[in-house]
């Protein structure tokens, strides 16, 4: 399934939207510094939000997501992980999208990258820019069965190879803090429990296909979904913290996490939206937030 994204136009981005100046020329010196500086400034440069659902109402395609997300820097897991694919594939990389699943869903509604052959014939590394995780970096998959341990400004998390040739993506668990019913532990080998956040399949084929089929048939009401897939939220690296905004038609709730894990909650009005909107994401166009508010923070058609 092709992206609407000509040369041209890749290594523009990768130029003046990621700041990464002649990256054809530092992909014959270090493929693996490059993709790690890819990885990182698009997860730093375009936010994680529903918001691109909004624009047409019942439809979600490639071309909305490239507007949205050059023009706002705001992306789904969908329109950013397929623009990085379509960067990554122009600049020489081989490529491959596949399916990922969070905790306590029922559907696939993650999509994600895998590279291959950066630093060796067979290599693979895990590149994902769009999700609530925070991954800034290419993560090579390498390990037999436990990845090292990673940290980012958020979380402690590591990787897992499970059953069916799938990769899970865990975090540490936290001290103090009472988990979800629903959550599965994985214990490594010296005995530490992570919780599972995310499970990617890295053999199922045709992965674009499948989510830009599954986003058209839940903004249009064609699915159950969880509650979380049907709201407004947007994720926001401010000073250090991760910031995730989450909406719905009863509340809107603004919850930052610290480097320690730290977890802290507030409520919200519709003003105190748009004045932290208009504080902190200068490229969030106004006429779109107002069509979120005005869809009460719901982009499934009726």
């Amino acid at each position: 399934m092709p992206y609407p994204l000509t040369k041209d136009e890749a290594y523009f981005i990768t130029e003046t939207f990621l700041g990464i100046p002649r990256p054809l020329s530092l992909f014959q010196k270090n493929p693996e510094e490059l993709l790690n500086k890819i990885a990182e400034r698009m997860q730093y440069g375009v936010n994680f939000s529903t918001a691109p659902l909004y624009v047409i109402p019942g439809l979600i395609n490639d071309k909305i997501g490239k507007e949205i997300l050059l023009e706002n820097k705001l992306g789904t897991c969908i329109s950013t992980n397929s623009i990085t694919k379509a960067i990554l594939d122009h600049i020489g990389y081989r490529t491959m999208a596949i399916l990922g699943r969070d905790r306590g869903s029922t559907f696939d509604t993650h999509l994600s990258n895998i590279v291959y052959d950066v630093t060796h014939p067979g290599s693979q590394h895990l590149v994902d820019t769009a999700s609530t995780y925070s991954l800034t970096r290419a993560i090579p998959l390498n390990f037999t069965s436990e990845s090292p341990i990673y940290h980012s400004t958020t979380m402690t998390y590591r990787f897992f190879k499970g059953e069916e040739k799938s990769l899970v993506w865990c975090r540490r668990v936290p001290g103090g803090r009472t988990l979800p019913a629903d959550t599965e532990l994985i214990t490594d080998s010296l005995g530490e429990q992570w919780f599972r956040l995310l499970t990617c399949w890295l053999e199922k084929p045709n992965a674009r296909v499948y989510m830009n089929d599954f986003m058209n048939k839940i903004v249009r009401g064609q699915v159950p979904t969880d509650p979380v897939l049907r709201c407004f939220f947007l994720d926001v690296h401010l000073d250090g913290k991760m910031v995730r905004i989450l909406a719905d038609d009863k509340a809107i709730t603004m919850k930052t996490r610290d480097s320690n894990g730290t977890v802290r909650e507030q409520t919200m009005t519709e003003e105190d939206l748009r004045s932290f909107i208009d504080r902190n994401e200068p490229f969030f166009s106004q006429s779109l937030l107002e069509k979120i508010i005005d869809a009460k923070f719901c982009h499934v058609t009726p």
